[in-house]
């Protein structure tokens, strides 16, 4: 099973999971849409000479009741270097059509589940201001205190959080009275 899942997320590597695309808006051709959309958005000195989307859809669901949020975009992008760039996190927010977009990566379901177990503390870590990434498969980096903690197990997170957590709040008191 582990081969399996490696194997999926392989074959997914290079897509892009875009959530809050508004319906319809690619007009009949999402592959030209997206791609058009996101070098106007990102920029041509952002993106690699070689940017391509080797195709774009929307997920396949039932339709959809009215109110609903849209369906999530995926797209495949050519060039892995495009992928990184467009998945940075530091980039100023984006958006089509006045809705907030945000991309992803297109995971398996499995590694979607396990990064899942570490929402909670994800949440409390960005309540205190703390840097932290998520790391292939499912590696929480924190960045704190001066140094860097990696947990592959959300119940160790937690415990360091409550172990450190006064110290981390008076870090981000100090840096806000700044």
């Amino acid at each position: 099973m582990a081969k399996q899942d490696d194997l999926e997320n392989r074959l997914r590597r290079n897509i892009v999971r875009l959530v809050g695309v508004p319906e319809k808006v690619e007009r009949g051709n999402p592959t030209e849409c997206f791609e058009k959309w996101v070098k106007d958005q990102f920029g041509p000195k952002t993106l690699t000479p070689l940017f391509a989307i080797e195709w774009a859809h929307r997920v396949p669901t039932r339709p959809l009741p009215p109110g609903a949020l849209p369906r999530p975009v995926l797209m495949k992008v050519f060039h892995y270097r495009d992928r990184d760039i467009i998945l940075r996190k530091d980039l100023p927010e984006i958006s089509i059509n006045g809705q907030k977009v945000s991309f992803f990566p297109d995971n398996s379901m499995e590694v979607q589940k396990t990064r899942a177990r570490f929402l909670d503390i994800k949440r409390r870590l960005r309540g205190l201001g703390v840097s932290y990434s998520m790391m292939y498969p499912a590696k929480l980096r924190v960045a704190a205190l001066g140094s860097t903690t990696f947990f592959d197990d959300p119940r160790e997170a937690l415990k360091w959080l409550d172990r450190h957590e006064r110290q981390l709040h008076g870090a981000r008191q100090n840096a806000d009275g700044d």
